[in-house]
């Protein structure tokens, strides 16, 4: 009797002992597992920055803007986006509550101060309530233009993420699309926009 309860004993302790270390092992892969997971899908947008340099070839050139929208400056004033039609465009669409967006800004402000006067229209959209943007705006000092969406832009210009910019050729082709954050007071982006003027 004592063999025998000796045994169960020492099965018990091997088999409980050997549960316990498989389903620590278990627990341990699938935490881990869990956490890049957790950290690859749920990294808010923008967290990590996309290619600074920005290539004119990231966007078909034969998709044709659409004008038939309106957005709205800060101090409540209309604008039919009918009136950017024969222009070179630089379209961004952003947040307040976007990092990414928030990081290229300062390279937004500098392009716009370098090409002031030039004939390039600046339009840089959020689908925030126009208050809380202007606090942001007068926070960080920014000069260039600040418009609120007034409904939802035509399909074209339609995107799940910010920041996402468009580059308006005069005759209304797409001559860049970019999605992320990029540094847009670099020679590649002013060499672009200077050429669609010409």
């Amino acid at each position: 009797m004592k063999h025998v309860k000796r045994r169960a004993i020492e099965f018990f302790n091997r088999t409980f002992f050997l549960g316990v270390g498989a389903g620590m092992a278990i627990t341990m892969l699938i935490a881990v597992l869990g956490i890049g997971w957790k950290s690859s899908v749920h990294t808010p947008l923008g967290e990590r920055l996309l290619d600074t340099r920005v290539e004119a070839s990231s966007s078909p050139p034969a998709v044709l803007a659409n004008y038939d929208w309106t957005v709205q400056s800060l101090d409540g004033q209309d604008l039919p986006m009918a009136r950017a039609k024969g222009k070179v465009v630089f379209l961004n669409f952003w947040a307040t509550w976007c990092s990414p967006c928030v990081a290229e800004m300062a390279s937004i402000q500098r392009l716009y101060e370098k090409l002031k006067g030039s004939g390039v229209v600046f339009l840089c959209i959020s689908n925030e309530d126009a208050s809380k943007v202007s606090r942001f705006v007068k926070r960080k000092g920014y000069t260039f233009p600040i418009y609120i969406m007034l409904g939802s832009p035509p399909a074209v210009f339609n995107t799940q993420r910010v920041p996402t910019t468009f580059i308006l050729s005069r005759d209304g082709r797409i001559a860049l699309r970019h999605t992320g954050s990029a540094k847009w007071d670099d020679d590649k982006t002013i060499e672009l926009l200077k050429g669609l003027l010409k």
